[in-house]
């Protein structure tokens, strides 16, 4: 049986979110001290899979790190497996507009339930307005580290402005900016990497001629659509970067080729 999860995206740069979750605290407009390995994942052992989870301050802590760690094992299925559909459609006449956009993903229960039997809390990171944690699965005394601790953003990467040239691995990058809550922040940009991931291993276009007709007028429009459905294996977000400056949030997502459909 399949769990549907629904991604649904505004196209701009801007979103603001709702109400707070019963139980949080307060959320900050932005995410300044992180684990090391919410910046950039560590590198594991074959057979190895990493997650890492997030969510912000709860008055119980106990919760917040439940709330994390289900989160991250969320991460983990998805990152074994899991199904996009995207697909866009703009006026191709230089008008700024985008019609009908669909982005939605499909992860499998039965890859959750077994990750949730076999699992390990590698590191953990409670800061003043959130809590991290990094999973391993299976879980293995293969992978210790030493608690990274916290630590404020490096020096703007370069795959935000250029995607990495690589023989071995195909990315995406996600980008959302100007949100009331971080970990929402996050989750979109998480997420639009992984969409901007498939578009960039296989996208087909298609060129429409539409036609609308009133008593008086007849209006041409070329409209291109743009889509993709398919299905990825251990693809996974390696990579955050926080512009404090301009307040935007980066997600690089990767997966090695060949790739399986």
């Amino acid at each position: 049986m399949k769990r549907k999860s629904i991604v649904i995206f505004t196209i701009a740069i801007i979103q603001l979110c709702g109400a707070l979750p019963n139980g949080i605290l307060s959320e900050t407009f932005c995410q300044t001290i992180v684990p090391s390995w919410f910046e950039e994942i560590l590198k594991s052992p074959a057979g190895i899979m990493l997650s890492v989870g997030y969510c912000g301050k709860y008055q119980d802590k106990n919760l917040a790190k439940q709330v994390a760690i289900d989160h991250a094992l969320i991460i983990m299925a998805k990152q074994k497996q899991i199904r996009l559909i995207f697909e866009v459609e703009e006026f191709a006449d230089g008008r700024l507009r985008l019609l009908n956009p669909t982005f939605e993903q499909f992860y499998e229960e039965s890859i959750l339930s077994r990750i949730m039997q076999d699992y390990k809390v590698v590191d953990s990171l409670s800061t003043e307005d959130a809590y991290f944690v990094l999973l391993s699965h299976p879980s293995s005394d293969r992978l210790s580290i030493k608690s990274s601790g916290g630590k404020s953003w490096g020096p703007q990467p370069k795959w935000t402005k250029e995607l990495p040239s690589s023989k071995d691995f195909v990315y995406g990058v996600g980008m959302v900016g100007k949100y009331s809550s971080w970990v929402r922040a996050w989750k979109d940009a998480d997420e639009y990497a992984r969409f901007d991931l498939g578009k960039n291993i296989r996208l087909e276009t298609e060129s429409i001629h539409a036609v609308q007709r009133d008593d008086r007028f007849i209006i041409e429009s070329k409209i291109i659509r743009q889509s993709y459905d398919m299905s990825l294996h251990n693809s996974a977000i390696v990579s955050r970067w926080y512009d404090s400056a301009n307040d935007i949030y980066y997600s690089l997502c990767r997966i090695q080729e060949p790739i399986s459909d």
